[in-house]
């Protein structure tokens, strides 16, 4: 590239160069216009790949405004030139004052909670920066920090050639291993930034060799070792923190980049609880690992076991917090089921032979008979069950069968009278519903979609994906959370409407809770979910508050949620400072707040002790103008 030193750039005189890499050259220059000092990154338009990884840079810097990530002011073109305008850092990079010495903890601490928070700001608005090193860390002072160079951020379009060359795409010294098999991730950048924290402490890399690819090998095949190894007086509690960032596998690591500052804030001030912490942690993955192996099958016997039909009875769904009511035949079902026992048969008997005439009562005049023979006993009985079974065909079946009809008929009407009864009150609580929610809705409407995706899959590249917490699988978008007390974010890429009705319909498979942030700005939200306890909520959140959230709508039962991994429609029409929200097309509350008015949006699963992952599932979203 020519020397530009001397020209102008629009109205940039560009006075001396700051530094030149592979693909573009920064600049000191004097911005006439606002009459500043800045620094003008100049490209060359006739590279296709070093101008694709330029517009990645100014694409990904025109969607993240954080404190701490390096400002840009302009964006041109002139002649063979792209140029960037940035604000200049006097103070130079993290790497020169590194070629000086390592930083105590301390210092080492306050670099990295400013980095950190810059770089968990990025992940939050599913960019990944890629290309994490001292060199990209620039100084406005000794004290204030700016994450920069985003020229190898992962595009907010989905892949390209950039991902397609080949080539080792970053500087191999602060390369996570996974990069080998896969894309870039949430994960790889915690390896990268955890690189950096040793450097930062020892002054030293943990692998070095005399080639690119030497060096990445080793970051492959070898383990690092302990800071401590090279500078003594480092605690335990800090060689855990950064060995663990560099786990090879990724599971093993921090989840989070806020996660791993969290943990080297205690390490520094709290030494010895973060390592009964951290022994504490180990022991219980441990265990879980124990208890997770497939359970050995018995050896199968030659004598086969005949298996018993189950019949399952059909029995209300009994959800979380409802009392148990049972039918008496069901609540003995822990005892063996009586069989059925018909009433006994009147026993026959045979009365005594008579052997005597019996008084009678009134004298009675004898009657002339003509003698005949006597009939015997045995002919008396066949002819009184002749006549007894005449008698039950022609007089009891009849008298059955009428009792039947009038039983039927009876017990029929009776059923019929019930069923009206309950469709006339469900047709009118549904009318209840619908005059209640279209009260709701009387102050405004729902115009036009926006954004119709059904989350199938990430064909179009409008969602951050990884291969730890947010991905398409199954026809649906699944949000994971893999540790304890965590709200897990997967946020849609891009601006869209403030004032909007957004929906998606959400199944939590497992954890504590799961829904969407409205209006994201980093760590600043609103917050719409349903939770195990068949309870939603809507709260916000405020940068750095931490755990701390504002309750705007405090958890509330509502029978309008279905349990138990269901899928449950959320809708929530935000127009304003007015938040409406809706479940299974049912309005369930009102929240006013005027704190955040525009922003990103994100699905979310949330976890709570003693919980220590959980999972939503998310299918058909879309955003509707309100009008």
């Amino acid at each position: 590239m020519a020397d530009l030193v001397g020209t102008h750039l629009g109205s940039y005189h560009l006075l001396r160069l700051l530094g030149k890499g592979g693909m573009a050259e920064v600049y000191l220059a004097y911005d006439e216009a606002m009459e500043r000092e800045v620094a003008v990154k100049v490209v060359s338009g006739t590279n296709d790949d070093y101008l694709e990884r330029f517009m990645r840079e100014v694409a990904a810097i025109d969607m993240l405004t954080h404190d701490h990530i390096l400002p840009a002011y302009d964006y041109d073109s002139e002649g063979p030139w792209r140029y960037l305008v940035m604000l200049y850092a006097p103070y130079g990079t993290l790497s020169d004052v590194l070629d000086k010495g390592p930083l105590s903890p301390h210092n080492a601490l306050a670099i990295l909670e400013q980095v950190a928070d810059a770089l968990q700001f990025a992940h939050d608005h599913g960019i990944i920066h890629r290309d994490l090193k001292p060199s990209n860390i620039l100084l406005r002072d000794a004290h204030y920090a700016y994450l920069a160079d985003f020229g190898l951020a992962k595009s907010v379009e989905g892949s390209s050639r950039l991902t397609q060359t080949g080539t080792l795409l970053g500087t191999p010294e602060y390369m996570a291993p996974d990069l080998a098999e896969g894309p870039a991730s949430v994960s790889s950048d915690i390896y990268a930034l955890g690189i950096v924290l040793y450097q930062m402490v020892t002054g030293q890399l943990p692998f070095v060799a005399e080639t690119p690819v030497a060096v990445y090998w080793k970051q492959i095949r070898e383990q690092p070792g302990a800071p401590s190894q090279h500078h003594p007086g480092l605690s335990p509690a800090l060689d855990a923190v950064i060995l663990r960032a560099l786990e090879k596998d990724p599971r093993q690591r921090f989840q989070s980049v806020r996660e791993l500052t969290e943990a080297f804030r205690q390490a520094v001030h709290e030494p010895e609880q973060y390592l009964a912490q951290e022994r504490r942690r180990t022991r219980l993955a441990n265990s879980a690992s124990i208890s997770t192996r497939p359970a050995v099958p018995p050896r199968s016997s030659n004598r086969r076991i005949p298996r018993r039909r189950h019949v399952i009875q059909q029995r209300p769904l009994v959800l979380p917090g409802d009392a148990i009511s049972m039918p008496a035949e069901i609540a003995v079902k822990e005892q063996r089921s009586p069989s059925i026992t018909l009433p006994p048969l009147p026993v026959r008997r045979r009365s005594n032979r008579v052997t005597s005439e019996p008084e009678t009562p009134y004298p009675m005049q004898p009657i002339s008979r003509s003698p005949r023979r006597a009939v015997p006993r045995h002919r008396t009985a066949k002819v009184v069950s002749i006549v007894a079974l005449g008698f039950l065909l022609l007089v009891g079946l009849p008298m059955a069968y009428i009792y039947y009809v009038y039983a039927t008929s009876h017990t029929q009407a009776k059923t019929i009278s019930n069923a009206t009864q309950f469709k006339q009150a469900t047709q009118q609580a549904q009318q209840n519903q619908a005059t209640a929610t279209a009260g709701a809705v009387a102050t405004v409407s729902i115009g036009a979609p926006i954004l119709i995706d059904s989350l199938n899959d990430n064909t179009h590249g409008r969602w951050a994906e990884d291969t730890t917490h947010c991905i398409f699988t199954g026809g649906s978008y699944h949000v994971q959370v893999l540790q304890t007390n965590f709200l897990q974010s997967c946020p849609l890429l891009g601006r869209f409407a403030d004032n909007a009705a957004i929906q998606v319909d959400v199944s939590l498979l497992s954890g504590n809770n799961a829904g969407m942030l409205l209006r994201l700005q980093g760590e600043r939200f609103y917050d719409f979910e349903i939770n195990n306890q068949k309870q939603f909520f809507f709260r916000r959140h405020d940068s750095g508050g931490g755990s701390t959230y504002t309750n705007l709508i405090p958890p509330t039962a509502s029978t309008a949620i279905l349990p138990g991994g269901l899928k449950n429609t959320l809708l929530v029409l935000a127009n304003g400072n007015d938040f409406k929200l809706y479940i299974n097309g049912t309005f369930v509350g009102e929240a006013h707040d005027s704190t955040y008015a525009s922003g990103q949006i994100a699905l979310v699963a949330g976890t709570l002790a003693p919980l220590n992952g959980g999972e939503g599932s998310f299918t058909n979203f879309k955003i509707s103008r309100l009008s």
